[in-house]
């Protein structure tokens, strides 16, 4: 299949098989993965995917979650013959295991415990290594510098292969040394790295001679598939707010129930649906009984991504207000529906929302501010859709998923293509470095919009 933006000459030449690794695939909080698979594939790139854990069956919501299910190969638990078969294989190179049981011992984590998951994620990466000889590989991803990262970079030195991850936080920052994230920069070929939150977060760990592997790339979405076929009644009695994030504590949902209980004390009507299940969710249900609650408040559990637009489109206000985050895909899924957005100030959200643009920001842990920013759009319909316009705007022009899958397409080609350099290798220093970037990155920007701009 040819790739776009290659000549034949360099078609010819390419013969890049990618393996994607990830922790658990598909799974519902990583719907963004799959459609950056998707999106790859469809700008003609080989691509085999690997996961480390089986999907869970509640994770398989859609026909397209079960199909990428059944396409994609399972780490653990490994089939009996599978595991033998790895073994003998790497047993006929005696150097060669050494040399990657030595790394994986090197990047254990501390204690017995760190200790025997390095053997674990040594033996994985022996089983990729004999998926992805099988399957022609020629380079490995993972997403999330977690375990899927670990097996990566032990498969890639055991078989010589390059191996990228993709960065996503922020869980990997609170204890860089702990997930070995200096290692693992070291090792890339070249990191992607969700937004500029993330990639600073690196920087800080890396001498300034490998900043220039690692490349701002952010998810995308297809703003189409959330245009929003319902229109809200700005009359309505009661006000329908939609969150959608994992039941754990680091998504807040106290803080919401508390603004919730704070809006109907000032006299608004309000009826909350919680989307996503975890291991918060007896807590909650008990925390909304407690605080008079339940009857405004639907646990809805996991829902599949087809169901998601319809849910944006019955909604009046979209609210996240975690403490930590990356780059939530579901703001951009709310912000192109048309539905207006309350979200913290933490992390890389500042480059997703503008405050007072394309929605409201406010700092986190707070419960009364939370409620003031829901009450000034309820109360300001007219101030919510100006928000509403520039936020469709910014997904449209920013986070539109043709355009950052192209970007990820344009690095992957620069460092994987033959007989190519990587524009962003150590080569120049410092504002060059990031002139090239800019330069770079608006040439693939201009092509993308031309392309969609046409009749």
């Amino acid at each position: 299949m040819a790739i776009r933006g290659f000549s034949r000459r360099e078609q010819r030449l390419l013969t890049m098989h990618i393996a994607y690794l990830i922790s658990q695939y598909p799974a519902v909080s990583h719907t963004f993965v799959q459609r950056e698979i998707l999106a790859m594939r469809g700008l003609g790139w080989t691509i085999t995917t690997i996961s480390i854990r089986r999907a869970k069956a509640g994770d398989l919501l859609t026909p397209l979650d079960k199909s990428e299910a059944a396409d994609t190969h399972v780490i653990v638990p490994p089939h009996p013959f599978h595991f033998v078969a790895a073994m003998v294989v790497a047993l006929l190179h005696p150097r060669t295991l050494w040399r990657t049981l030595k790394t994986a011992w090197r990047l254990r984590r501390p204690g017995l415990r760190g200790a025997l998951w390095a053997i674990f994620y040594f033996v994985e990466a022996l089983l990729v290594h004999r998926i992805a000889s099988k399957k022609g590989v020629t380079h490995y991803h993972a997403h999330f510098a977690n375990v899927a990262c670990d097996v990566a970079l032990l498969a890639s030195h055991h078989d010589r292969k390059s191996f990228s991850f993709t960065m996503h936080g922020p869980t990997e920052f609170a204890n860089a040394a702990l997930h070995r994230l200096p290692e693992k920069c070291r090792a890339a070929r070249f990191v992607i790295c969700i937004s500029d939150f993330a990639r600073a977060q690196l920087m800080a760990l890396l001498p300034s001679g490998l900043w220039n592997k690692l490349h701002v790339v952010r998810c995308g979405i297809d703003p189409a598939q959330f245009a929003s076929p319902v229109a809200r009644d700005p009359d309505a009695r009661v006000t329908n707010i939609f969150t959608i994030a994992r039941l754990s504590p680091v998504k807040a949902h106290p803080i919401l129930f508390r603004a919730i209980d704070e809006l109907l004390l000032r006299g608004h009507e309000i009826c909350l649906m919680l989307a996503g299940d975890g291991p918060c969710r007896v807590e909650l249900e008990h925390l909304a009984d407690t605080m008079g609650l339940r009857q405004r408040i639907r646990f809805a559990g996991n829902v599949g991504q087809d169901r998601i637009p319809q849910l944006l489109a019955e909604s009046d206000l979209f609210v996240l207000p975690s403490f930590a985050e990356g780059l939530p895909v579901v703001l951009m899924e709310a912000m192109a529906s048309g539905c207006p957005v309350v979200a913290t100030r933490i992390a890389g959200i500042p480059e997703l929302i503008e405050d007072g643009h394309s929605g409201l920001l406010v700092s986190p842990g707070r419960a009364d501010l939370l409620a003031n920013a829901m009450e000034r759009l309820i109360s300001a319909p007219t101030f919510a859709q100006r928000l509403v316009a520039e936020a469709q705007r910014k997904i449209h022009s920013d986070f539109n998923l043709r355009l950052t899958s192209t970007r990820l397409s344009a690095v992957f080609k620069a460092y994987l293509s033959p007989r190519r350099t990587p524009p962003f290798e150590p080569r120049t220093r410092g504002r060059q470095d990031e002139t090239q970037r800019s330069q770079e990155d608006s040439r693939t920007d201009a092509r993308i919009r031309a392309k969609e701009a046409a009749p």
